[in-house]
């Protein structure tokens, strides 16, 4: 099966029970130890304690992120909790612009593991200090391919359904910022409003599917991840407002259900989502206001049962929408700008 990756990364599917566990028993490569690192934030950690026998955690959000600092012949498997392998790709690619030369990916992640019927353990946060030397890890200085297309198998001919969260966000008043500043001006804005976009996606686990004009297009695992995203996004944009005056507010709206990706050839190629959740998602985006997130009933019954302080956080809208192109209007529940309010 033919899969998109960054050229030095190797994969290992969780779905191949024995397989995968024989592997790691005798070692990825042949007369070495394997290291596995589990790629999360530091609350994911508290939130999900449990882990691969042996994983050493390395914490995402801790700034800067560091890494092992050992023999670069050393075979690494990294994995993360997300289904979708974004933050277990990035470390690997930050492990490959190191040196490193044996870099495995685990497929679907620690979920995928656990539902493979392999053992899992208790997180060790001890098995840090195991590691003797560390290092910082790179930055992403050159540009590099959407996570999307690394961390997503696909076989080139056959579409994939997966059930995924998706998150647009956009530049309120965007058309009026174009008529009355410069064309520089404009666009120097709207790069540091997307370069903050991606810097919270990678964070939460998610990746941007694309940057469209003055919006973008982010995907996750589940709302586990999205739904704290936009709230972390909101909070990040308006302490760049308070910096930057002149950045346009923002307004955001989530759906979750099934989508079906495929390849997209051509001379860039990129994967095409297909699903009634980014529809929904989109034309619900123009119905928020200001700083506003506003999700589907789909999230809110997700949110009521895994993320029950975030669900309080929303309201229902005093009747269902009528969305352009969709037969039956949608229940929704939004919530507006809480000054102070962190995820």
């Amino acid at each position: 099966m033919s899969r998109t990756a960054p050229a030095g990364i190797q994969r290992i599917s969780a779905s191949s029970a024995s397989s995968a566990a024989s592997k790691l028993a005798i070692g990825l490569r042949p007369g070495w130890a394997t290291l596995i690192l589990d790629a999360r934030r530091a609350a994911a950690f508290d939130s999900h304690p449990w882990a691969l026998r042996d994983a050493i955690p390395i914490l995402l959000d801790q700034q800067p992120t560091m890494l092992p600092d050992v023999d670069r012949g050393t075979a690494i498997l990294v994995y993360c909790q997300c289904t979708g392998q974004a933050s277990s790709t990035r470390v690997a690619r930050w492990l490959l612009a190191l040196g490193y030369q044996h870099v495995w990916v685990l497929e679907g992640g620690l979920g995928a593991w656990s539902d493979a019927g392999q053992r899992i353990a208790g997180v060790q946060m001890t098995a840090r200090e195991t590691v003797g030397h560390w290092i910082a890890a790179p930055a992403d200085a050159t540009p590099q391919p959407l996570l999307a297309a690394a961390s997503i198998p696909l076989q080139i001919s056959v579409p994939t359904r997966r059930d995924l969260a998706v998150l647009f966000v956009d530049m309120v008043a965007f058309t009026d910022l174009l008529q009355r500043a410069q064309p520089e001006s404009v666009l120097a804005l709207v790069q540091t409003f997307m370069r903050c976009v991606s810097d919270v996606a990678s964070h939460f686990c998610g990746d941007v599917r694309d940057f469209e004009g003055d919006g973008a297009l982010l995907y996750f695992a589940s709302p586990t991840e999205a739904l704290p995203a936009a709230f972390n996004l909101r909070l990040q944009l308006a302490e760049l407002r308070r910096q930057i005056p002149e950045l346009p507010q923002a307004r955001f709206a989530l759906d979750f259900g099934p989508i079906v990706l495929g390849p997209l050839d051509g001379e860039r190629r990129t994967l095409a989502f297909i699903g009634t959740a980014v529809i929904t998602a989109a034309r619900l985006l123009k119905h928020a206001e200001p700083n506003e997130i506003i999700i589907t009933e789909a999230v809110m019954q997700y949110a009521t049962s895994h993320l029950p302080e975030l669900a309080s956080r929303f309201s229902a809208a005093s009747e269902p929408i009528l969305l352009k192109g969709l037969t039956d209007p949608v229940a929704a529940y939004h919530t507006t700008f809480t000054p102070g309010v962190s995820v």
